[in-house]
């Protein structure tokens, strides 16, 4: 069936998430600090970070009690690190330290970015991104890089891709009933959580909006579990962007949902090409 949407994730996917979360990353360190009452948390946020990266399988993304995603970048790195020095900070107070200090990253695309849009805008298709940050910060880094038909790019914000819950919209009951509570990746010893209810709302909307299927759907993303588990589930094709630290279950687990992987963003198109 030939590709009629193709759903891009932001952070990671199309920009280069170590250059530009720096003051990120200062700003949520900051904050925490404040949180736990340390006047200096370096020696803690070390001491953390070793631990969530010797053990990736153990150690992620906390949200309701649920391990929803590695610490595969450096904003779910922060977030895990924050678990570990914290164990009891709530669900409301992980969402406000990202969202709060997304405002002081710095726009760094991937340098295939630009490359990949203007492709996309000249092949009929239509391109949503998604992404859990922000929309109007998200915005604006996409008016800074001025792909051809910047505005034909529909952008849903604050997605929120890491809620393990009903959708709140209930377009399509009996699809998301038929996603498993939880997936298996060989070789991962944790189950993957699919039921992903904001997740599911914004990918509605956007075949409601476009008039297209999860069939006829590319989604891209840079986290197996954040970006892609959901929309497999679901029907649509899956495309893993890989880099330095993708852990080999990701690449193994959207090898099982008949996906594909690749550290060049650009094979996208490929993959359109080879679709049509």
């Amino acid at each position: 069936m030939r590709i009629r949407t193709v759903i891009l994730d932001f952070d990671g996917t199309c920009t280069d998430v170590e250059q530009e979360a720096q003051g990120f990353l200062a700003g949520y360190k900051a904050d925490l600090a404040r949180l736990v009452g340390s006047e200096d948390i370096e020696a803690t946020w070390r001491a953390a970070e070793a631990q969530v990266r010797a053990e990736p399988s153990r150690f992620g993304m906390v949200i309701g009690g649920r391990l929803v995603a590695p610490a595969v970048d450096a904003y779910l790195l922060a977030t895990s690190i924050s678990s570990v020095i914290q164990p009891d900070l709530g669900d409301a107070e992980i969402e406000r330290l990202f969202l709060e200090n997304y405002r002081f990253t710095t726009t760094a695309f991937k340098p295939e970015t630009r490359t990949l849009l203007d492709a996309l805008a000249a092949a009929d298709v239509e391109v949503c991104v998604v992404t859990n940050s922000d929309a109007a910060k998200v915005a604006a880094k996409l008016d800074v890089l001025k792909p051809a038909k910047r505005e034909a790019i529909r952008l849903h914000g604050n997605a929120r891709k890491f809620l393990v819950e009903e959708p709140a919209e209930h377009r399509d009951a009996a699809a998301f009933a038929r996603v498993p509570s939880t997936i298996r990746v060989a070789g991962w010893p944790r189950p993957i959580y699919a039921r992903r209810g904001s997740y599911f709302d914004a990918l509605c909307s956007i075949w409601e909006s476009t008039n297209t299927t999860p069939g006829e759907t590319l989604v891209v993303g840079d986290v197996f579990e954040l970006d892609l588990v959901l929309p497999g589930t679901l029907g649509c094709r899956v495309h893993l962007v890989s880099g330095p630290r993708t852990l080999d279950y990701e690449r193994r687990g959207v090898t099982a949902m008949d996906g594909s992987w690749d550290t060049d963003l650009l094979a996208v198109m490929r993959l359109l090409e080879s679709a049509s």
